[in-house]
């Protein structure tokens, strides 16, 4: 499963994994990267269509991948009814569009026999040449945070974050890098340069997630050695993301990090907005909860909540360059949708969880994978808690070009093992 199997594809499945993994390299450093990933793997499935229901029917015999099916099915569907409910235009059900893309997108995966090594050199790919990208952007351009092809720095950050993850993964899970040295420094030059990435776009909201996941992969490559050891290794994590914080500009980084619990007591102890990343917040999340307060069941809807945070704005003088939005998925859903909305969220997280989780407790066949998706459904819990992840196209497009590729390399290994494949 975790091994290089090209010679074994037909021309156009080669053709289509050459697709996927110049789509996913592009991710972060080409307009509109993530979308068209997602486009990618979905126009793969349609040019299978004549064998979709068919497969599609087979697939959905397994309990996890049904389990997957009816969050999504959940949050697609209030969605759905909630833009009927408050008779919202027709953009507004452009968000909904990649998770409708599922399941061509998981068509076009099987069909096309993904390779496990397009998703780990895509990644480190990807990861490489946004390190490369942001580099260029705040060292030598100097244009301050660094944010790639998105429209947004934090998007960027945050999607690099991801990008070093996987890469890190494809160490510890991607057999032929155990065996070729130039796959391991290129793996590991991957997880660099995405955490780069993120520390020169000055997202805040994913550096947790670094500090995290590095611990955690310390302490797996290192869990046959003695405890001494494995500490060692935390400080050496520790020590490294220290220096990356000290090479990195310090207005992008250190300048962020001074003054984030001086700026969040103040506003505890004043209700002042002083900065426009910490106070405004709180301010944002403030405001959405006395909205859910008030109408706790199905929210004001976008425009009256959008409008109402807009004119409660007013007084502190907000810049230009701050969309009055509420950052945070479950308090804007709060807000714009009521509990309905946040359930919705909910649903749709802990089902792909909960459908990666299951696969997870199968065996080493799926455990890679697997649990990966369960660690990118909780970096993405993760980064909406200071953003609008749901709220953004970049953010959705890669979330279900993602977790539909883990997926499908899931159900493409397990159909091996016993002797089928996708044909």
């Amino acid at each position: 499963m975790l091994s290089i199997d090209m010679d074994s594809l037909t021309r156009r499945e080669r053709i289509h994994n050459g697709l996927v993994f110049a789509c996913l390299s592009l991710a972060l450093v080409m307009p509109g990267g993530p979308k068209l990933l997602a486009l990618c793997l979905a126009g793969m499935g349609l040019w299978s269509c004549q064998d979709l229901r068919t497969d599609l029917a087979q697939v959905w015999g397994r309990p996890a991948v049904r389990i997957m099916a009816l969050g999504v099915a959940i949050f697609v569907g209030i969605g759905f009814f909630l833009g009927i409910w408050y008779d919202y235009k027709l953009g507004y059900y452009e968000a909904f569009i990649p998770f409708l893309l599922a399941p061509l997108m998981l068509h076009g995966v099987l069909k096309a026999r993904l390779q496990p090594v397009v998703l780990w050199m895509g990644a480190a790919t990807a990861a490489v040449l946004a390190g490369a990208f942001a580099s260029y952007e705040s060292l030598v351009l100097l244009t301050g945070r660094a944010m790639g092809a998105m429209s947004h720095p934090i998007i960027f950050g945050d999607l690099s974050v991801v990008l070093a993850c996987i890469a890190l993964f494809g160490l510890l899970y991607f057999e032929p890098a155990k065996n070729q040295l130039w796959m391991r420094v290129y793996l590991t030059c991957g997880a660099a340069m995405g955490v780069w990435a993120s520390l020169l776009s000055g997202s805040k909201g994913g550096w947790l997630s670094i500090i995290m996941v590095l611990l955690v992969f310390m302490w797996r490559v290192t869990a046959d050695k003695p405890v001494l050891w494995r500490l060692l290794g935390v400080v050496l994590i520790s020590v490294l993301v220290a220096k990356g914080v000290w090479l990195a500009p310090e207005e992008l980084v250190r300048d962020r990090l001074d003054g984030i619990w001086g700026k969040a007591h103040l506003w505890f102890e004043t209700g002042q907005v002083t900065d426009w990343s910490v106070s405004i917040r709180l301010e944002l999340w403030s405001y959405a909860l006395k909205l859910f307060a008030q109408r706790p069941i199905l929210g004001w809807s976008g425009e009256g909540a959008l409008s109402m945070l807009a004119e409660h704005l007013k007084p502190f003088n907000v810049p230009v360059g701050i969309a009055p939005v509420f950052e945070n998925d479950l308090l804007h859903y709060a807000a714009v949708s009521g509990l309905v909305g946040v359930l919705s969220v909910l649903a749709l997280y802990g089902g792909v969880f909960v459908g990666f989780w299951l696969y997870q407790k199968q065996g080493l066949q799926t455990f890679a994978y697997a649990l990966l998706g369960m660690l990118l459904v909780a970096l993405y819990f993760e980064f909406s808690l200071t953003v609008n992840a749901l709220g953004r196209n970049a953010f959705r497009y890669f979330f279900c070009a993602m977790s539909v590729m883990l997926l499908g390399l899931i159900i493409s290994g397990t159909q091996e093992k016993k002797g089928r494949a996708w044909n």
